[in-house]
């Protein structure tokens, strides 16, 4: 789906919840031509899983606003030209969501919180049951930021290669050297690669079969390559 779409379909129902320029904001981040995999793309797929799986959900409109800004604030460099800490991205997401929001401050509490798990997938706990299901609707959220690595290994590959676009500034073997050890460490926590009984039957199989597939192509030097 494009901007239009998402706006149509998903950001219609969270805009009375915003102020008038939060919409410019989220498409001013998502649309930028620096962005390939941190894009409106990313967005789409989040919220079109999110919709197969709202049943599980006990607040998706609070799920959704969180897909929405989770990641607004994507750089890959900080001021002194080396890679930005992706806490820092996470961090100034979650006070751009503070900005532009107009929930009530329990609300906008429990979505900076969603918008936060994603620091660390693998270690994020909800801090206090905020309202009664906001434990499982953070491990949803988490699961559904990772739902990714299970897509299709092509579609896989073109993820892989959209966030080398963005790391285009760093020379390819440090690159590949820093996905290979985060594609390791999600292997070696196999255990908590996805939390919920219907994402782990939905989606882990195919992540750790893609996980592997990417990691044995990055040992013999070719990427992400579809073979």
């Amino acid at each position: 789906m494009n901007a239009l779409q998402i706006r149509s379909l998903y950001w219609r129902r969270l805009e009375a919840s915003h102020t008038a320029a939060a919409w410019e904001v989220l498409d001013a981040a998502y649309g930028d031509l620096a962005r390939a995999y941190h894009s409106w793309r990313h967005i789409s797929d989040l919220l079109q899983a999110l919709d197969k799986l709202a049943a599980l959900a006990t607040r998706p409109e609070l799920i959704m606003t969180a897909i929405f800004w989770h990641d607004v604030v994507y750089r890959t460099r900080g001021a002194d030209q080396t890679r930005r800490a992706d806490f820092l991205n996470v961090r100034d997401s979650a006070e751009m969501f503070r900005k532009y929001t107009r929930m009530t401050a329990a609300d906008a509490d429990a979505v900076q919180e969603l918008i936060m798990a994603t620091t660390n997938h693998l270690e994020a706990k909800a801090s206090r049951e905020r309202y009664p299901g906001f434990a499982r609707d953070l491990d949803l959220f988490v699961d559904l930021d990772l739902s990714p690595l299970a897509l299709p290994w092509e579609q896989f590959a073109s993820n892989f290669e959209d966030v080398r676009f963005e790391f285009s500034w760093i020379p390819e073997d440090v690159f590949n050297s820093g996905q290979a050890a985060f594609l390791r460490n999600l292997l070696t926590h196999e255990d908590r690669l996805f939390r919920l009984p219907e994402t782990i039957r939905m989606w882990r199989a195919a992540a750790l079969s893609n996980i592997s597939h990417c990691l044995s192509n990055l040992s013999t030097g070719d990427a992400a390559t579809a073979k």
